[in-house]
């Protein structure tokens, strides 16, 4: 058996350990991110931060 083999292997059960709960993971990473643009943007009060509304 090769290294290759072995990591895959590892990579499976850290899969199986932890792969289930991809959409809770997702959403998290939305607040987070969120979370950390509102606070870059109170650190620039005077910058329009919102995006271009296109007509």
């Amino acid at each position: 058996m090769s290294d290759n083999d072995l990591n895959l292997d590892d990579l499976d059960e850290l899969e199986n350990m932890f792969g289930g709960e991809d959409e809770e993971i997702e959403q998290n990473e939305k607040i987070i991110l969120s979370q950390n643009l509102e606070g870059f943007a109170h650190c620039f009060p005077d910058w329009d931060l919102h995006p271009p509304v296109r007509k």
